[in-house]
């Protein structure tokens, strides 16, 4: 997304007003099937909201089907963001919570009050500082549950390493020792969600790693340091 606090482009020509079927058959040119329960009126008085499922997203819409609406909007009145709805988040959550538990390379914190998931790359380097980190977010209560997303357009032999990582007998090793020390050894081919994790994590919209999820389905795209993701969790979840 292009952040401005107003960049409107023209969709198409159209009426001054539009039914939902009618901005249905004009977005569907776009963005694919688009159901009429998702299109909802936002708090921008005239505009909708419009959720998206491949990825998993919302826009603001005009009302009359003409309008995309990028970036912030902000209300003069408050200085703050207009926030959308949360059904983004909840539907990302949703889909986070189909992952099997057994699925997942989990680092328990000793006294858990947080948990996040992370979708990460082997070959990232922002996802190894994370892993270094470990240590750190085990002190400040913060369970780890990693997911696969292999980025082969960046590092083309990420899938296969990870694919060893996960098939084998003590998957929080082999993690441990290809972060801190390059190595991974062989495995015997198993039945591994790496590739169904990728496929989730596209559907999430995550584009880079490493890729966090908060309990409230909210994505923090990127690295953050322990210190500083524990108080973007408490800001984020208000506790």
């Amino acid at each position: 997304m292009i952040k401005s606090l107003f960049l409107v482009i023209t969709l198409l020509s159209g009426s001054a007003f539009a039914t939902k079927d009618e901005v249905i058959q004009h977005l569907s040119r776009f963005f694919g099937e688009i159901d009429k329960k998702d299109i909802t009126h936002s708090p921008f008085k005239g505009v909708y909201e419009v959720i998206t499922y491949n990825p998993i997203d919302s826009m603001l819409i005009s009302e009359d089907g003409r309008y995309l609406i990028q970036g912030d909007v902000v209300d003069l009145t408050t200085r703050s963001l207009i926030r959308k709805s949360n059904q983004v988040k909840n539907l990302k959550l949703a889909l986070l919570g189909t992952i099997n538990e057994s699925d997942k390379i989990i680092y328990t914190a000793a006294d858990e009050k947080y948990q996040i998931h992370v979708f990460t790359d082997v070959d990232c380097p922002f996802c190894k500082r994370l892993h270094n980190n470990m240590e750190q977010m085990d002190a400040l209560g913060i369970t780890v549950k990693y997911l696969a997303s292999p980025l082969a357009s960046l590092h083309p032999k990420a899938q296969g390493k990870m694919q060893k990582i996960w098939c084998s007998k003590d998957r929080n090793q082999a993690m441990d020792d290809y972060n801190n020390h390059g190595t991974i050894a062989d495995s015997p081919n198993c039945s591994n969600p790496v590739a169904n994790q990728l496929a989730i994590s596209q559907q999430l919209g995550v584009t880079g790693t490493p890729a966090i999820f908060l309990a409230d389905g909210t994505h923090l795209p990127g690295y953050l340091p322990a210190d500083k993701l524990l108080i973007k969790i408490q800001t984020t979840l208000g506790n």
